[in-house]
């Protein structure tokens, strides 16, 4: 049975299927990118690639708060989501030492890059992890060609 599994190609519409729920998958995982909830997660990553610290922004958030008995207005967080032309990569890597030291530095530093290069809005940060995203495809049928030594196998996968 493993042997004939082996041996057979796909049928051509299991091809088609395939591929079009594909298509159909990387169209939604890319459509409105930008209009989605901002989320805490994605603002910590835009406050890690903009070179700011985390003690700069809770001392900034906190003299604003009892100035302006609680209201922290937009324009005081909206410069620690974007991208400071003063501070560069390296300091990137420094916010991540001192006050994250728990996350992977690569990613970061490729958000940062990507970030300078196609801007630092949230369509474009979130544009790298949906590209990353799409390398699952090709290495879920790899991986199960080198399991099962199936083309089919691979398609199905």
């Amino acid at each position: 049975m493993i042997q004939l599994l082996a041996k057979s190609n796909p049928p051509i519409w299991l091809k088609i299927l395939v591929i079009s729920l594909i298509g159909l998958g990387i169209f939604f995982r890319f459509t409105h990118l930008g209009q989605k909830v901002y989320w805490y997660d994605e603002f910590a990553t835009s406050l890690a690639i903009s070179g700011h610290t985390l003690a700069e922004v809770k001392q900034e958030v906190f003299s604003n708060w009892s100035n302006n008995k609680g209201v922290i207005s937009v324009i005081t967080l909206d410069k620690y989501q974007h991208i400071n032309p003063d501070k560069n990569v390296a300091d990137t890597v420094r916010y991540l030492i001192t006050s994250d030291p728990q996350h992977p530095p690569l990613y970061y530093v490729m958000v940062r890059l990507w970030a300078q290069v196609f801007g630092d809005f949230p369509a474009a940060v979130r544009s790298l992890s949906a590209v990353i995203s799409l390398l699952v495809f090709p290495s879920v049928y790899w991986l199960c060609l080198e399991l099962f030594e199936s083309s089919l196998v691979g398609w199905v996968g």
